[in-house]
């Protein structure tokens, strides 16, 4: 490949198995670095010119090097927060949920919060969410909050109902709800979709423990070869573009940060006059984000406000990032694009459906002809897989979390975590790509099966296009970003059922080595 104008690389990385990403040349065998950009890439032999005593020269025998990982789509601050809580992921049942609070309640102040994540109902014995009664075995006294999973749920105890002000009365905020007892009409403990309304009454996490969830945060995306993330959360301000800014000016976050800013924030960012994506490029300001979720049958938000909403981002350059996971979010999102575009028509807008985990035939043609792009989750495969065949209604199992045919139509894919929602595991993702399969074997929608160049693009290629980089990241060729990771083995020569176990042995971010396996095991 042609080489930039410079004559000697800081960094080359050589007798590996360079995966570029590039049509054109899929495959080489070393790559030459300077000024923080790929200088070259090629035959060792064509790129021995760039070596200098200066060079930084690393043999990278018997590994893969790849684009840096790109996750268009997680939340840190909620990541970061569960660092500082009681991570209930791998309970499996209420009484383990029970004797984890009851281990962390000695370690808390009087009246603290006792904040715990993670869990999920249908892994639960019980099958069931735990209750305030539950809740009140553990700590009658303080106040204790339970997220669920998917961050659309949560349950609370009798003190944190009553902080809460959430009574047999209260009424919640559009689109929220909480269950009731069948007998006294008494709320339960279990609420959904009142995460923003919590945020207003608990207490925010002081800046010692952000700061130190963010560099745990920040630690686990280097040592996944994660060098670019999308930021999704729906509540974020420019208080929190600020707040990113902060992070990576001080060495505490490495990673490329694009950062969405909620509907709400959209007059905030017209006041300011910033432009779509503007930034640097470390952090910029991202897609304006929509929550869409149905509630007792009825959408949120109503569709004459969605389309407001739409038209108000839409006409002024933003992309629109559309949370909507089944059917009806996913129609109302596709139906306010297309008017969008019929009054104020633009191109290559690249509006972003993210999950859009139940897709009907009609919908593919839609995304297409809408010129809409799918943000996806394969890793969902993987780890919730046996919830999915179980919980869906069987007729349903070939629209689950499509990505073949929505290649095939034309509609751009990108993949993603969801995390904290899933684990962060680029690898785990793109072998559930490929394999369709659960972490017990359980077969999902193996028709949407995606060859090892699909499923390395998710994370990579598509990842940068989604973000409107495909020229700056996400490939290896001359002039990109020098944004790699180096895996431990030959990525292609790995049975796909076992490629999610490959480790990262270096990441490397702006031509500087980041992360190594070497040193984190010191």
């Amino acid at each position: 490949m042609s080489p930039l104008s410079a004559s000697t690389a800081d960094l080359f990385l050589h007798g590996g198995r360079v995966l570029t990403l590039n049509p054109s040349c899929p495959v080489a065998e070393a790559v030459a670095i300077s000024a923080g950009k790929i200088l070259a890439v090629g035959t060792e032999r064509e790129l021995g010119d760039f070596v200098s005593p200066h060079t930084q020269v690393l043999s990278c025998a018997g590994r893969t090097i790849l684009p840096g990982f790109i996750d268009p789509h997680l939340h840190l601050f909620s990541w970061a927060s569960r660092f500082c809580g009681i991570d209930l992921s791998t309970t499996r049942s209420i009484a383990e949920i029970q004797s984890l609070l009851a281990n962390r309640l000695p370690h808390i102040s009087p009246g603290e919060w006792l904040r715990g994540y993670g869990y999920d109902e249908f892994f639960l014995t019980e099958k069931q969410h735990p209750t305030r009664q539950d809740l009140d075995l553990v700590s009658p006294d303080s106040p204790v909050i339970l997220r669920h999973r998917t961050g659309h749920a949560a349950v609370l105890n009798s003190v944190g109902l009553r902080q809460a002000g959430i009574h047999r009365h209260f009424l919640p905020p559009e689109g929220g709800s909480f269950e009731r007892d069948a007998l006294s009409g008494e709320p339960t403990g279990v609420v959904y979709e009142l995460e923003q309304f919590l945020r207003t009454i608990l207490p925010p996490l002081t800046a010692n423990e952000l700061a130190t969830g963010v560099k745990r945060a920040n630690t686990e995306l280097l040592h996944h070869g994660v060098t670019s993330f999308h930021d999704a959360s729906a509540g974020n301000t420019l208080e929190d573009l600020a707040l990113f800014r902060r992070f990576s000016s001080a060495g505490m976050l490495s990673s490329r940060a694009t950062i969405m800013i909620g509907i709400a924030a959209l007059p905030q960012v017209v006041e300011a006059r910033l432009s779509p994506f503007s930034g640097d490029e470390y952090v910029r300001l991202g897609s304006v984000k929509i929550m869409l979720h149905e509630s007792r049958g009825e959408l949120y938000p109503q569709p004459d406000d969605l389309v407001a909403m739409v038209i108000q981002a839409h006409r002024r350059g933003f992309q629109v990032a559309f949370h909507a996971v089944e059917e009806g979010p996913i129609c109302a999102a596709l139906a306010a694009i297309a008017q969008a575009q019929r009054r104020f028509p633009r191109a290559d807008h690249r509006h972003r459906i993210e999950h859009c985990a139940l897709c009907p035939p009609p919908f593919i043609d839609e995304l297409a002809e809408t010129g809409s792009a799918v943000v996806t989750q394969p890793g969902f495969l993987h780890f919730y897989g046996e919830k999915y065949v179980t919980e869906v209604d069987p007729d349903l199992h070939s629209w689950l979390y499509r990505t073949k045919t929505l290649l095939e139509r034309g509609v751009p894919v990108a993949g993603s975590s969801d995390c904290p929602i899933s684990p962060l595991a680029p690898l785990i993702g793109i072998q559930a790509a490929l394999t369709r399969r659960s972490c017990s074997g359980i077969a999902v929608n193996p028709r949407e099966s995606l060859a090892l160049p699909e499923a390395l693009s998710l994370f990579t290629s598509a990842g940068a296009w989604i973000g409107f980089e495909e020229t700056q990241k996400g490939r290896i060729l001359p002039g990109m970003l020098a944004d790699l990771v180096v895996l431990e083995g030959d990525l292609t020569a790995v049975p796909v059922e076992e490629l999610g176990s490959l480790k990262v042995a270096m990441t490397v971010v702006g031509g500087k080595i980041v992360w190594t396996a070497e040193r984190s095991n010191e």
